[in-house]
C-alpha cells in the first residue's frame, strides 16, 4: 500500500513538473511605452518662391484625356460627341424619331452649353437619356438634359453604386474627391495655374442634380427608336455598373470609361478596388461586337474597324497583363512593394500613346489589385498588431539627435531634387511631433514642386492637395 502511495506522489510531481514546464501561467506582458515627443525643431528654413508648372509633363495628358475648348464632332451619320465642354464627354444620337443623349457631364452648365450645340444639329425631342455608369462627371448634368416623358437607362447596379457612393460613404467620398482634384484647402495654394484641376479631374459627387433612372435592367436590354436598334450590355470595369451601348447597324460601341486615351484607372488611390477581371471580359465582348466606331467617356473617338479592333486588343493586353503579373506575384508570395517595383507593361504595350500613364499608374493598379484580393496582413510579424506609427518615429528623431538634423537633411534633399526622400524624411518629425511647424512647410514645398513637375493627371491633383494641407498644418499662407 505503502509503495503504490509513494508511486503515486512520485508520478503526480513528475506530471506536475512536466506541465508546469510546458505550460506558463503566468505569461510576460508586451511592454507598450510611448516615447517621449520631441521639442519642435528650430532650424531655420526660408520657402522659395513657388514653382512653375512644367508644361512639358502635363500637356499630354491633359490633351489626351481630356482636350481642350469646347467641340462637337460627327463621328458618323447620326452619332455625335461633345468634347471639353466639362471632365468627361457627352454623346448624342440622331434618329427618325427623336434623340438619344449618352451621359450628361458632371453640372447642368456643362450640359446646357453642350444641349445648345446640340440643337444646332436638331430640334428633335430627347426620347432617351442613358448613364453609361454612375461617376458623376456622367450624372450629374442630368436635370439639364431631361424633358418631360422622357426615360432614363442605366442597369440596376446603377442604383447601388450611386447609394453607396453619395450616401453610405458620401461624406467620404466628397473629401477624397477635392482631394483628387487639388482643392482639398484651396486657399493655401501658391501656385499659380492656367487651369483648375477640378477642371482636368473629377471635382464632385452626390450633388442633387442626377434624374434617377426610370429604367433599369440586369444583363441586356434594348430598344428601338426611328429605325434604330439599341442594345445595351452590363460591362463592368471602371464601375461594376458600367455598360456598353451598341448600335449595330451602325457598328458603334459606345464604352464608358472602359476605355479612354490612357493606361485605365484600375486602381483609384483613395477609392475601393475595382472590377478588373470584370473589366478584361468587358474589352473582350467589345473586341468581339467589331465596332467600326469606339466611342468612350473621355477622350477622342476612334474611327475605323481596323483601328478600333488594333486599340481595343492592345488596350486588353496591357490590363491582363498586369492583371496576370500582379496575381502571380500574389502567389509566389512577393509582398505589395515587391510587386511594385516588378511588375511592368510589356515593352511593346508601353509605347503606345493610349497606353501612356496619363490617368491610372501601373504602380496604383498593382496596390489595388493586392487591395482586391488579399487580406491587409502579409506575414510580416511586425505588422501584425504593429504599435502607433508615432511611437517609432519619436525613437527614431531621438536615435538621429533631434528634429533638425532629420530636417536639414530633408532640405539638403530637397535642394538635390529628392523630393519624396525629402518628405519621407519630414513625415518622421511630423509622426513624432504632428506640431512642427517647420517640418510641415519643408514637406509642402515639395509636394508643389512634385505636383508642378507631375506627369499624370490625378498624380497632379493629389500632390496639389497634399501640399495645401501641408502649408495650413505649417500655418504658412502667402498673402
Amino acid at each position: 500500500m505503502k509503495k503504490r502511495w509513494l508511486k503515486g506522489i512520485i508520478l503526480g510531481l513528475g506530471l506536475a513538473f512536466l506541465f508546469n514546464s510546458c505550460l506558463n501561467f503566468r505569461p510576460a506582458k508586451t511592454i507598450v511605452r510611448e516615447p517621449e515627443t520631441p521639442g519642435e525643431s528650430t532650424i531655420e528654413y526660408k520657402v522659395p518662391s513657388p514653382p512653375s508648372l512644367n508644361l512639358l509633363s502635363i500637356a499630354g495628358p491633359m490633351l489626351s484625356w481630356r482636350g481642350l475648348g469646347g467641340k462637337v464632332s460627327k463621328v458618323c451619320e447620326g452619332v455625335y460627341l461633345a468634347q471639353s465642354f466639362g471632365i468627361a464627354n457627352m454623346a448624342m444620337v440622331e434618329t427618325n424619331e427623336g434623340l438619344v443623349i449618352i451621359d450628361s457631364l458632371e453640372n447642368p452648365e456643362s450640359a446646357k452649353e453642350v444641349m445648345e450645340r446640340f440643337r444646332k444639329i436638331s430640334d428633335k425631342p430627347v426620347k432617351y437619356l442613358i448613364y453609361t455608369h454612375g461617376h458623376g462627371d456622367h450624372t450629374q448634368g442630368s436635370s439639364a438634359v431631361y424633358e418631360l416623358g422622357e426615360e432614363v437607362i442605366a442597369s440596376k447596379n446603377f442604383l447601388k453604386f450611386v447609394n453607396f457612393e453619395t450616401k453610405e460613404i458620401g461624406d467620404y467620398l466628397r473629401r477624397a474627391r477635392d482631394t483628387q482634384s487639388g482643392r482639398r484647402a484651396f486657399e493655401y495654394q501658391r501656385v499659380k495655374l492656367p487651369m483648375s484641376p477640378k477642371d482636368i479631374v473629377r471635382a464632385g459627387i452626390g450633388t442633387p442634380e442626377i434624374v434617377m433612372p426610370t429604367i433599369t435592367f440586369d444583363g441586356y436590354y434594348e430598344f428601338e427608336l426611328g429605325g434604330e436598334k439599341f442594345e445595351l450590355f452590363e460591362a463592368p470595369g471602371e464601375t461594376p455598373d458600367t455598360i456598353f451601348i451598341w448600335l449595330p447597324k451602325k457598328r458603334v460601341l459606345f464604352c464608358g470609361d472602359d476605355y479612354y486615351m490612357s493606361f485605365p484607372n484600375l486602381s483609384s488611390p483613395m477609392l475601393g478596388p475595382r472590377p478588373i477581371a470584370g473589366w478584361i471580359s468587358s474589352l473582350e465582348k467589345a473586341i468581339v461586337l467589331k465596332p467600326a466606331y469606339l466611342v468612350p467617356g473621355h477622350s477622342e473617338a476612334i474611327i475605323g474597324e481596323d483601328k478600333v479592333r488594333e486599340v481595343l486588343t492592345n488596350y486588353h493586353a496591357g490590363v491582363k497583363s498586369v492583371y496576370d503579373q500582379t496575381i502571380a506575384c500574389i502567389n509566389q508570395g512577393k509582398t505589395v512593394e515587391e510587386a511594385v517595383r516588378i511588375v511592368k507593361l510589356p515593352e511593346d504595350l508601353a509605347k503606345l500613346k493610349y497606353l501612356q500613364e496619363y490617368y491610372g499608374r501601373v504602380d496604383w493598379s498593382v496596390r489595388g489589385i493586392y487591395q482586391g484580393a488579399i487580406g491587409w496582413y502579409d506575414g510580416n510579424g511586425v505588422n501584425l498588431v504593429p504599435l502607433p506609427s508615432s511611437y517609432r518615429a519619436k525613437e527614431l528623431v531621438k536615435l538621429a539627435g533631434g528634429a533638425d538634423k532629420i530636417l536639414a537633411r530633408a532640405i539638403e534633399l530637397q535642394k538635390a531634387g529628392e523630393d519624396q526622400l525629402a518628405i519621407e524624411l519630414c513625415e518622421v518629425v511630423i509622426q513624432a511631433n504632428p506640431n512642427d511647424k517647420t517640418a510641415h512647410i519643408i514637406k509642402a514645398v515639395s509636394l508643389e514642386k512634385m505636383a508642378m513637375n507631375a506627369d499624370n493627371l490625378n498624380k497632379l491633383g493629389f500632390y496639389l492637395s497634399a501640399s495645401q494641407m501641408e502649408f495650413q498644418a505649417g500655418g504658412y499662407k502667402e498673402r
